[in-house]
């Protein structure tokens, strides 16, 4: 794991994970560090002050996201701190206004599509079938601007933000059970079982 520094007002700490949009704002990152450090910097960036990342000799200016944001701090065997911040919407369950909008920050590519069905279906006013995933994942990538794949500078974590209309995804998903594409309508089927009773998928 590469550690590089980061500062606000003259205090530095170290960043691990640090993913941005194309104007260098912050959607989720991880710094370690002394505990009075990473709170100095989390605070100034949270008040609009600005923290500024270095690395390898290229520094980066980073700013904030009109979203609020989460933040978890951990205390480590070495007396040292860790710390992560994102949006409350990567957050299941969340009281956020945007509720047409939601994030995914991971490390792990089989988690992606999961994950995106999950937010997605607790978002959404119609029901959705977990074998949709893979449908809807394209669906979003069709439509401008539905999902935007966030810059990694930092650690191996992706970032992705969608935002949808819920109307026009309910007029997709109709279509596409008219059309009986076999994506949607697979699950659809009735199947019989050894006692001669039907189910749905």
């Amino acid at each position: 794991m590469k550690l590089y520094p980061i500062y606000a007002m003259g205090i530095k700490a170290y960043c691990s994970d640090l993913i941005v949009d194309a104007n260098d704002t912050v959607y989720f990152m991880s710094i370690c560090g002394y505990q009075t450090t990473v709170k100095g910097i989390i605070a100034n960036f949270l008040e609009h002050n600005g923290i500024s990342l270095d690395i390898e000799g290229n520094e980066y200016y980073l700013n904030r996201t009109y979203f609020s944001y989460k933040s978890k701090i951990k205390k480590l065997p070495s007396g040292l701190v860790h710390a992560l911040l994102f949006p409350k919407l990567a957050l299941p369950k969340n009281d956020e206004e945007n509720q047409n909008s939601f994030f995914i920050f991971t490390d792990k590519d089989n988690e992606i599509l999961s994950r995106f069905f999950r937010h997605l279906d607790e978002k959404a006013e119609i029901p959705l079938h977990p074998s949709w995933d893979s449908w809807l994942w394209q669906v979003f990538t069709n439509q401008e601007n539905w999902i935007v794949e966030m810059n990694t500078l930092v650690g191996n974590f992706k970032g992705y933000m969608f935002e949808f209309n819920p109307l026009q995804l309910q007029d997709l998903l109709f279509e596409a059970i008219k059309n009986k594409e076999p994506e949607i309508i697979n699950c659809m089927k009735i199947k019989g079982d050894n006692n001669n009773e039907f189910n749905f998928s």
